[in-house]
């Protein structure tokens, strides 16, 4: 149980709206003032004050929770329930669940993700499979697939790369070919001590060149040969459509990669929920870009 973090652990830790203030504090600041005073809430505000030379100081300034009038508390709750669903969750269920309107739910929502922008300087490495989805989009490609062409030219183009056992990267792209997978590529994975795992599309074989490749062929109903597959992607495509349909029905276009960004960042830390309710709460007390 010492992985478990939920709603009993959350009010034993922050059980009020003073106790929120005052961590958020000791994680910005000193309680000791250069003055040689001590730093104590004043009570009613969202400020602490020294004790000698009376200067003031507002942990929450700067951060995601700056002249919110939505109780600290409340603002945790939402991050607890964020970070625990790992499928999503909307801003109407939260709206529900924090009796707030659906405008303030949804501001939450979006502050929260727009902290959450993957890691782009820690390239992958290992053992990292690579493959390409399609989402989104209206039409319907015809009863002999005649309009295929402009059903799936309304589609966003989704690259994802798994390390495995480690961190994954999934980014929008402007197409299937072969420069666009090569950028991709060459942006977030390692060229030494890696081993791409990829389907047989001809889109990756530029990559040869500067990576050690291996493939199966899905044309030929070859899913697996030995440890080669790409079978965790294939996971997490299909976790994430199933979690867009059930969760959030449709996403729009200008939206998506931070949506991405959220499903990669549950991935990422994936393993303790309560290291992930830590790590979401450090992300969203920098301050606001």
């Amino acid at each position: 149980m010492k992985n478990k973090y939920g709603i009993q652990s959350l009010k034993k830790q922050f059980p009020n709206e003073e106790t929120c203030v005052e961590f958020i504090f000791d994680t910005l600041h000193s309680r000791d003032c250069s003055c040689g005073g001590k730093y104590s809430l004043i009570k009613g505000r969202r400020q602490l004050q020294c004790s000698k030379c009376r200067f003031q100081i507002a942990p929450t300034a700067s951060t995601i929770f700056h002249k919110s009038p939505t109780p600290i508390n409340l603002w945790f709750y939402a991050i607890l329930m964020f970070s625990n669903a790992k499928s999503g969750v909307s801003a109407k269920e939260l709206s529900r669940q924090l009796e707030v309107t659906y405008k303030c739910a949804w501001r939450m929502l979006n502050l929260i993700k727009q902290a959450l922008r993957q890691d782009t300087m820690k390239k992958l490495r290992g053992d990292v499979e690579i493959d390409v989805g399609f989402m989104g989009g209206k039409g319907y490609g015809g009863k002999n697939n005649e309009k295929l062409g402009e059903a799936m030219a309304r589609k966003s183009i989704i690259a994802v790369a798994v390390e495995r056992g480690g961190r994954m990267v999934a980014e929008i792209i402007p197409s299937t070919g072969s420069q666009a997978m090569q950028e991709f590529v060459e942006r977030n994975i390692e060229t030494k001590a890696t081993t791409l795992y990829t389907d047989n599309a001809d889109s990756y074989k530029r990559l040869d060149k500067t990576y050690d490749r291996a493939s199966v062929t899905h044309k030929r109903r070859e899913w697996v040969r030995g440890d080669v597959h790409v079978n965790s992607v294939e996971t997490f495509f299909a976790h994430l459509k199933r979690s867009v349909r059930g969760t959030f029905k449709s996403i729009s276009k200008q939206h998506l990669q931070t949506y991405l960004d959220a499903f990669v960042w549950h991935y990422n830390n994936r393993h303790s929920d309560k290291a992930r309710f830590e790590a979401l709460l450090g992300a969203l007390l920098q301050p606001v870009k």
